[in-house]
């Protein structure tokens, strides 16, 4: 088994100190940059000082000292990021080179692409068509004139049938099993020939179809009934205009000039009188189930007023606290109805 003198994770592992010897170069470059302004600073104070210029002699050492470390550190980090770069190509050239001489069997090539192809790094090349075409007509009909002459099949269709047939009865037993005791017999026998031509009809929607063909014809037969009623009522609106119409055309020419205007005026007078409405009231009549009714609607007003609004019975409490409790009891009420509903 060949042993890798060097892989990614070592080439890493000895390139790694050059970052922490750039951060200590720019460290004591940094260190040096501030020595200068306290040194100015000091010499306001200790110019003339034997020792301040032994300091600023050995400060000029020190900066001295900090270039030459720096040109021999970028010289080191560069030859060591060369060395890293020569590397990582010399690695990635000995996998090229062990890829081009590995000899891969049928089973291994298999498993890798199906992996890659399966993280989608990869996709399937497709040589040829894999469809497969769809049966002709003479192919059909040669079928069928073999099917319809072979015994053995045409047993089985015939026992699919019957096997069909005991199907569609025990669903239609378990469908009249259903159906109340007090339904008309003519309903039922409806029901049977419904089903037989639709053998996935149930009886509740065999009732519903019902019950919807009923309601359309009602709201038709109404609809008939009240254009009926408008037209009929619209007719004697006409006639009852024309017959008004005749009779004081008849008038007109029947009476004189003089007696014809004195009716006239009478007529007026009949409209400008004043017009006995009681005769068009009806009384209406409340019934104790109506009192009840109403009573009920009272009582169910007064409870939601409650509810939704504060009531005050004590006209010394604090509004805040009123407030207060009934945020509480709301909050207490909504996690009620929302544990109801998490919990089903």
């Amino acid at each position: 088994m060949e042993i890798e003198l060097f892989n990614l994770e070592k080439i890493r592992g000895l390139t790694s100190p050059i970052k922490a010897l750039q951060g200590k170069v720019n460290h004591v470059s940094n260190l040096v940059k501030n020595i200068e302004p306290d040194q100015q600073l000091a010499s306001l104070y200790y110019g003339n000082d034997l020792v301040f210029k032994e300091l600023a002699q050995l400060t000029k050492l020190v900066d001295k000292i900090n270039e030459n470390l720096k040109v021999i550190s970028n010289n080191n980090i560069n030859k060591f990021l060369q060395l890293k770069n020569y590397l990582i190509n010399k690695y990635k050239q000995s996998i090229k080179d062990r890829l081009k001489t590995i000899d891969l069997d049928n089973e291994n090539f298999t498993q890798i692409g199906l992996s890659l192809i399966e993280n989608k790094a990869i996709s399937k090349i497709i040589e040829r068509i894999t469809y497969i075409p769809s049966v002709t007509v003479k192919q059909w009909l040669d079928l069928l004139d073999a099917l319809n002459q072979n015994t053995i099949f045409l047993k089985s269709v015939n026992n699919l049938r019957e096997h069909y047939k005991i199907i569609l009865q025990d669903k239609l037993k378990k469908e009249l099993a259903k159906i109340p005791s007090n339904v008309e017999s003519f309903t039922i026998e409806d029901f049977k020939r419904q089903f037989h031509i639709t053998p996935e009809l149930t009886y509740d929607k065999f009732i519903q179809s019902i019950e919807h063909k009923l309601t359309e014809e009602e709201l038709k037969s109404k609809k008939e009934l009240l254009e009926k009623r408008k037209e009929k009522k619209k007719i004697e609106e006409l006639k009852k205009q024309q017959e008004e119409q005749t009779e004081s055309y008849d008038s007109y020419l029947k009476f004189s000039n003089k007696e014809f205007e004195r009716r006239l005026r009478k007529q007026k007078r009949e409209k400008l009188t004043d017009i006995n409405v009681t005769e068009n009231k009806k009384d209406l009549e409340i019934t104790e189930e109506i009192s009840q009714k109403i009573e009920m609607f009272k009582k169910q007003m007064d409870k939601r007023s409650r509810e939704q609004y504060i009531n005050l019975g004590d006209p010394s409490a604090d509004p805040i606290k009123l407030i207060r409790e009934r945020k509480r009891k709301k909050k207490e009420e909504y996690n009620k109805f929302k544990d109801h509903f998490e919990s089903d």
